[in-house]
């Protein structure tokens, strides 16, 4: 408990001496999104809430409420929640910059991509570890490199597991390469997968995982050995604005504490979430 307290010192020197514009390399004015009406939002007053958003269109959403309440009470913090509503797929990086100004000190559920973020934004430590998988219908095929070069792959399109997939496919021989159909989303790769377009579909896990809970028409799908490449694995955060220095070192603090007393791993494993915490 002694580096929970510490972590909660932390938060409230946050609030006492919030941070200057020299402690960090700040954004550029014109390189910040601009929010319709984002001079009418007014500063908080009440400092002693954890204001989160969560996205229930994220796989995870129900574990990651779980896990910032957690970090919440190690920072002797309330935890508040906002709900992202909205009907695309995948939200525009402006609304979700209005959103965090008007709703949430933090955003759960971020991979944690190499150069995948502009500099107005900062995101914390993992607080979990997942992979891209290969998944199946076919109950016989146990290894990507069980796959006739005849047979069919459908990744989801624009993902580190998609780039790498089609680096080692570009080394073999020309009649040695799967037939690649690209996928918008992880819906279609599930749909596909089922009417035979494709025989090998490449998602995220907690996709897959999430769209297994949901539907029973998902149930004789299964994930293979991705070998001969190795997995794909990405980390997976939370997204802060740029000057939030403060509460993102307490949050990667409380969560390493977390990690390590074995909190975040039993909520994995109470939701059979496919992921890992990692020290």
């Amino acid at each position: 408990m002694g580096l929970l307290l510490a972590v909660a010192l932390t938060v409230l020197v946050a609030v006492l001496f919030p941070s200057s514009p020299g402690l960090a390399n700040e954004p550029e004015f014109f390189d910040v999104p601009f929010a319709n009406n984002q001079w009418n939002i007014g500063r908080r007053v009440d400092e002693s809430k954890l204001r989160y958003c969560i996205d229930r269109r994220n796989p995870d959403w129900e574990l990651a409420a779980e896990i910032v309440e957690a970090v919440a009470g190690a920072l002797l913090l309330e935890p508040q929640r906002y709900e992202v509503e909205s009907d695309f797929i995948i939200e525009d990086i402006t609304r979700i910059y209005a959103i965090m100004l008007e709703h949430c000190d933090i955003h759960m559920g971020f991979k944690l991509t190499p150069g995948g973020y502009d500099n107005w934004i900062t995101l914390t430590r993992s607080y979990y570890h997942a992979e891209y998988v290969f998944i199946t219908a076919d109950p016989d095929l146990l290894a990507l490199g069980n796959l006739a070069p005849t047979r069919a792959i459908g990744p989801t399109m624009g993902t580190s597991a998609h780039i790498r997939l089609i680096s080692y496919i570009k080394a073999l021989s020309a009649e040695d390469r799967w037939p690649i159909y690209p996928m918008g989303t992880s819906e279609l790769v599930l749909k596909s997968l089922l009417n035979g377009t494709i025989d090998v579909g490449l998602l995220w896990g907690p996709a897959f995982w999430a769209k297994q809970v949901q539907d029973p028409v998902y149930a004789e799908l299964h994930v293979i050995d991705p070998s001969p490449l190795p997995p794909t694995i990405l980390g997976v955060g939370a997204l802060l604005l740029a000057d939030k220095i403060f509460l993102r070192t307490a949050f990667d603090e409380a969560i390493t504490a977390l990690i390590e007393d074995g909190t975040i791993a039993g909520i994995l494993e109470k939701f059979n979430f496919p992921a890992t915490a990692r020290p």
